[in-house]
């Protein structure tokens, strides 16, 4: 059985970081996430679908995703805008 512990740690650093942005609504702060975990890792789980010749639809299929490196991702994630915002 996967630890309980990481429900939680997982929980207070998603609050952590939408508290330095209350005014993003919770979907998108995934899509947030999702984009820049796709980004930082060679654009896994990204889906492209083009609907017309203007129109690129995306979105990102992280299904596959463990916990252990999301939370690493998050982690980095919520240091890395810290430091940019000082």
């Amino acid at each position: 059985m996967r630890s309980l512990e990481r429900i939680d740690e997982i929980s207070s650093l998603i609050k952590d970081i939408w508290n330095e942005d209350p005014d993003l609504r919770y979907m998108q702060l995934i899509y947030i996430f999702q984009s820049a975990y796709s980004k930082q890792n060679n654009g896994v789980g990204k889906v492209e679908e083009s609907v017309d010749a203007t129109y690129l639809k995306v979105g990102f299929d992280l299904f596959n995703v463990e916990d252990d490196t999301l939370k690493i991702f998050l982690e980095s994630y919520l240091i890395e805008r810290r430091m940019r915002n000082g």
